[in-house]
């Protein structure tokens, strides 16, 4: 997306977008770590994903080479993507339930700005989503409330959710804490 002037600032671009998505994903679930270094966004074949380049403490978010001409799909994939940027661990391993509320922040932000119903294509994010949305029907302020007892999202644990939400039940617990497989069905 390339700037435009426009009255009073410049027409929306990715990065702008990132920024309101942070600010959307911070007001509903809790502050960033600002210990880590956002660089930019990039496009590359095996994307969306996030990196670390050069040091754990540096983040690049790399976007698929679709979202770089399709602009609905570049915010979704970048709103998915501006979640992880909340409590970054560092390293690959995100948990099930990490995936499912990125995955439900995109849904929800492609709605909202566009009028966009976007579907979940892969099982793997649906279900995570699935069990996202069974945490937060609980309680829409779930994880900022979690996050006041482990900062870090994929650092939940199962013993955590349950003594904050039993009504989650164990199995849904044990699932939103394990580790995302992608390629699970």
């Amino acid at each position: 997306m390339i700037a435009n002037e426009i009255k009073g600032g410049y027409s929306w671009t990715l990065v702008s977008r990132l920024a309101d998505m942070l600010e959307k994903s911070i007001e509903i679930h809790g502050p960033r770590d600002t210990s880590y270094t956002v660089l930019g966004i990039e496009f590359e074949k095996n994307g969306p994903q996030i990196w670390y380049p050069f040091s754990s403490n540096y983040i690049a978010i790399q976007l698929s080479l679709n979202a770089s001409h399709d602009s609905i799909n570049g915010c979704y994939e970048l709103a998915h993507e501006s979640v992880h940027l909340l409590s970054p661990l560092g390293e690959r391993g995100a948990s099930v339930l990490e995936e499912g509320l990125a995955t439900k922040f995109a849904v929800d932000y492609v709605k909202s700005e566009f009028g966009v119903d976007q579907k979940v294509n892969l099982p793997s994010y649906q279900k995570a989503y699935d069990l996202v949305c069974k945490l937060l029907a609980l309680d829409e302020s779930a994880i900022k409330k979690l996050r006041e007892h482990e900062f870090v999202i994929s650092k939940f644990t199962p013993e955590l959710l349950m003594e904050h939400y039993p009504d989650i039940g164990q199995e849904v617990a044990n699932e939103l804490c394990s580790k995302f497989k992608r390629n699970a069905t």
